[in-house]
């Protein structure tokens, strides 16, 4: 509940601000998250170690967080275009 009221006392820029910040993390970790993958891909097929598919399995897990403080600030943003 404390998260809502602080984002209650945001400006609307603010918000925008913070919201295109995480997607801007979100956008980079996603390249990267393809690069990794094209890259273990590659070195499967030329080692072939089941290793380097580890990364794959827990970068999603740390963008987690980010997805559930990207949810509220949509929410807030589209309850101030509301009213």
């Amino acid at each position: 509940m404390a998260n809502k009221n602080s984002l209650a006392e945001l400006s609307t820029e603010k918000l925008i601000k913070r919201r295109n910040l995480l997607k801007g993390v979100l956008t980079g970790f996603g390249i990267m998250w393809l690069l990794i993958l094209g890259l273990a891909i590659y070195f499967y097929v030329t080692k072939s170690t089941a290793k380097l598919f580890m990364p794959l399995a827990i970068l999603p897990m740390t963008l987690l967080p980010l997805l559930l403080q990207l949810k509220p600030l949509d929410t807030e943003l589209k309850n101030r275009e509301q009213q």
